[in-house]
């Protein structure tokens, strides 16, 4: 479990102590940041032969303990996929006239739905086969702000299927 903090940013959070903070700084070409490379060495160093797979929470994201439980159970039932959860992603984030869910089927949309072919990191759980997928494309030179958009891409083509959680809607802070 990991904890993305841009800039060193991220809200503080009592569930936030059990992640291993990661910090991600901006580069030369801000606000491009060097993402990929953060995520990727973190895999690296904190995965072991066995470990399924990473769950990443966003440094500007909210979670109480239901939804920590709710996506480690999900996590539990199938740790091959990837498990997101319903968060809002707000204008400020996007530049788009209104509010979408952080992730969609086809275009970003307010209609909630459980399918996730398209999925932001707000907070999300990512498979071994993806990651090392990836890395095998390029993660460590994947920059801000197109990793999420990315993985999501490489998940579409290795066919691994990306579910939101029910039952459960993280608050997304950047408004």
């Amino acid at each position: 479990m990991v904890r993305l903090d841009w800039d060193r940013s991220a809200i503080p959070l009592r569930q936030a102590r059990e992640y291993y903070r990661l910090a991600v700084d901006p580069s030369d070409a801000y606000p491009q940041g060097r993402k990929g490379l953060v995520l990727e060495r973190a895999w690296c160093n904190l995965s072991g032969p066995d470990t399924a797979g990473m769950l990443i929470l966003d440094g500007d994201v909210a979670i109480d303990p239901f939804d920590q439980s709710a996506m480690l159970a999900a996590i539990h039932v199938e740790p091959g996929i990837v498990w997101t959860a319903p968060a809002r992603i707000w204008p400020v984030s996007t530049r788009a006239a209104g509010w979408h869910w952080a992730h969609w089927t086809l275009e970003p949309s307010q209609d909630l739905e459980q399918y996730a072919p398209f999925f932001s990191f707000c907070y999300t759980y990512l498979p071994r086969a993806l990651i090392e997928q990836c890395r095998r494309r390029g993660l460590a030179k994947w920059e801000y702000p197109t990793v999420d958009a990315r993985v999501s891409e490489v998940a579409r083509q290795m066919r691994i299927m990306a579910l939101a959680v029910s039952g459960i809607e993280v608050k997304h802070l950047n408004y």
